[in-house]
């Protein structure tokens, strides 16, 4: 077997080379703001300039002798830079992967390799790297990313605001209007046949308006960071019946039973307001979306360090397609309950946010035609 050079033998090499062609290299490779490193065919790092300590830390010599590709690289990196290395070794094709390389003090490091197969060369017997610290671009470019994607979000959330206060706001005012100038009509000309019901159109669509315009404001509160997250220490069965007691009428008109199955003594540390404001989107989209006679069940139970809550219905259910709009904001989702009660979809899109200032999660199973479960997940120590 042949033997391989020593770290001292390749930099005496570097330097007889240097000499050889008149050039100054060893001065200009430890000055460099890049690295050079040398590799044997088997990916064992054999030279390193001494420019790596200013860019890991490392001194060259603890990086001497070692898989660098296996001890040293982020292991999501691993692969591709593996593949990189075979090229260079099979099809002496020059590099250019970026990778991230631990440093000594931890964390990660952005590089990028351009390589030479200089295996056959007698002087040398590597693949030579020219390694550059690409960390500040990186982090310039994720930056960049991470500011469009919220630019993107934040024309999403004013396009659905504008939707929703075009459309949805509007229809409820039209009724409030009309049938107050039919109320008007009514009872001027003394004819009272119709006024409980015009009367009962009119309640119900400014419940209706004012539901949207708290959903909204309170949106708007947690896009622009506003809203206040305050934990305390409560009895879930006192939120569950306040939510109910809410809710009841509205139940009641469609005749459907609202149960609870949970501890009665259960305690949670949590936001009071949002758990409320949870349950009640939950147990609304649950009234909405029950036929006649239908039943909702509201369960809740603690498995190991965390609550889950949950609302069931046996009502018209979500196809599979659509249960991935629900939550997310550039879909408009919203369809009307089996009275043709109307929404907006902006209630859940809140019922995520408050969860997931909670560190909790939010999920959702439906069969069509069989019926819905939303469920929220609160961690407790």
């Amino acid at each position: 077997m042949e033997k391989k050079p020593s770290y001292e033998e390749l930099e005496r090499k570097i330097e007889e080379l240097s000499k050889r062609n008149n050039l100054t290299i060893n001065p200009l490779i430890k000055n460099s703001f890049d690295m050079i490193v040398l590799l044997d065919a088997d990916g064992i790092q054999r030279y390193v300039s001494e420019s790596c300590e200013k860019i890991l830390g490392y001194k060259s010599e603890e990086l001497i002798d070692i898989p660098v590709i296996d001890e040293m690289l982020h292991p999501e990196d691993q692969g591709k830079v593996l593949n990189g290395f075979k090229e260079i070794l099979e099809k002496n094709r020059n590099g250019g992967v970026q990778y991230r390389h631990k440093h000594k003090k931890g964390g990660w490091v952005y590089l990028e390799a351009n390589g030479t197969n200089q295996i056959n060369n007698p002087a040398i017997k590597s693949v030579v790297l020219n390694v550059r610290d690409v960390t500040d671009r990186k982090l310039a470019e994720q930056a960049l990313k991470e500011s469009e994607a919220r630019l993107s979000e934040l024309n999403a959330t004013k396009d659905r605001i504008f939707s929703i206060i075009g459309h949805d706001l509007r229809s409820p005012l039209n009724s409030i209007l009309g049938f107050s100038e039919l109320l008007l009509d009514q009872i001027k000309s003394r004819n009272y046949e119709s006024i409980e019901e015009y009367a009962s159109i009119i309640k119900n669509s400014s419940e209706r308006v004012s539901d949207l315009l708290t959903n909204i404001l309170v949106w708007s509160q947690t896009q622009t960071g506003k809203i206040n997250f305050n934990p305390e220490y409560f009895k879930l069965t006192t939120v569950v019946d306040e939510v109910i007691d809410l809710m009841n009428d509205w139940a009641l008109q469609k005749s459907i039973h609202i149960s609870k199955k949970l501890p009665q003594n259960l305690k949670i540390i949590a936001d009071k307001s949002m758990i409320n404001n949870i349950l009640r989107n939950f147990l609304s989209n649950g009234i909405k979306f029950t036929n006649v006679g239908g039943e909702i069940i509201i369960k809740a139970e603690k498995n190991n360090h965390e609550v889950i809550v949950s609302v069931t219905d046996n009502g018209v259910g979500i196809n599979d397609k659509d249960i991935d709009k629900l939550f997310r904001l550039e879909y408009t989702y919203s369809t009307n309950g089996t009275k043709e009660e109307s929404g907006t979809g902006l209630g859940l899109l809140l019922c995520k946010e408050f969860v997931n200032m909670h560190s909790g999660k939010i999920m959702v199973e439906s069969t069509v035609e069989k019926g819905t479960t939303f469920s929220f997940t609160i961690p407790q120590d």
